[in-house]
């Protein structure tokens, strides 16, 4: 098998687990999510199968869009809702507090990642070295936030966001920095990923629907690469191409390379000669 998964993850489930259920249902090995989503969140992740497993760095740095709840008074020491409770405060925003708070984040950020998130310090993950007791201390990274808005108010004490953002931005982050600059304090508890680049949750797949549509739920590779230019080879050359032989090439930056109608992945020129970068046809 070869292609994309748009996957429903269940909240409760992690990304690894959600994979590794794919990998059974499929029967396949290699199989790969482009982009973490965490346990408590729920919604589009895409899934590489088979060669297609190869382009996480072409589909999990595009930028993802969410629904969020975030619900003042406390904040964990997680910052979502599977957390324990590290302190209190009665000082609730309101809705035009936090609406201004969080619109002037939008732009290009310095964000402080949680201190329980995937990020690598010292070659182990944070979360595993806070788990452990250690303390951990993270750098802010660059992200940006396009767009943020109000959807509702389901309580005096929460508020519902959709938010839309660059890959790598942890709306845990921004659920605490709002609650901050509201002089207050507030936990993640609800999350849903609605899109991650082309991937749109309104056709993601769940994982008893996979078990039922096996690869009909896969899409093809080059989908996901919607922005990217395209070269055709002629006809004549299939052989060549499919062979590793010599090409010439006069185009600059990466391109998907299709002959004879078939797509066989990324290239690239390498001093004037074609170099698929990225093989992903079907043998």
């Amino acid at each position: 098998m070869n292609g994309l998964i748009n996957l429903y993850k269940p909240s409760g489930k992690s990304s690894a687990q959600a994979v590794a259920a794919v990998r059974r249902i499929l029967g396949e090995k290699t199989v790969g999510h482009m982009g973490t989503l965490d346990p408590m969140a729920e919604g589009v992740l895409v899934v590489g199968v088979g060669k297609s497993a190869r382009l996480f760095e072409y589909v999990s740095g595009r930028r993802k869009s969410y629904v969020a709840k975030f619900k003042f008074g406390s904040q964990t020491d997680t910052l979502d809702a599977l957390g324990t409770v590290t302190d209190e405060t009665r000082d609730i925003p309101s809705v035009d507090a936090a609406l201004n708070a969080i619109r002037s984040m939008v732009g290009k950020i310095e964000q402080l990642p949680p201190v329980y998130s995937a990020k690598h310090v010292g070659g182990k993950r944070a979360y595993a070295l806070a788990r452990s007791g250690e303390s951990v201390e993270l750098s802010p990274v660059s992200v940006e936030i396009y767009d943020a808005q109000l959807i509702c108010q389901p309580s005096m004490s929460e508020m519902v966001f959709s938010i839309d953002c660059s890959a790598g931005t942890y709306i845990r982050s921004i659920c605490r920095d709002v609650a901050k600059l509201c002089g207050s304090l507030a936990t993640l508890t609800y999350l849903q990923r609605t899109r991650s680049g082309c991937f749109d949750v309104k056709d993601s797949v769940t994982l008893d629907a996979l078990t039922v549509q096996m690869r009909n739920a896969l899409i093809a590779p080059d989908k996901a690469l919607d922005d990217m230019p395209v070269c055709e080879i002629a006809a004549d050359r299939y052989d060549d191409l499919r062979h590793g032989r010599k090409i010439a090439c006069d185009r600059t930056g990466e391109f998907k390379v299709y002959c004879n109608g078939e797509f066989f992945g990324i290239g690239c020129n390498v001093d004037g000669t074609l170099k698929i970068k990225t093989y992903l046809k079907d043998d």
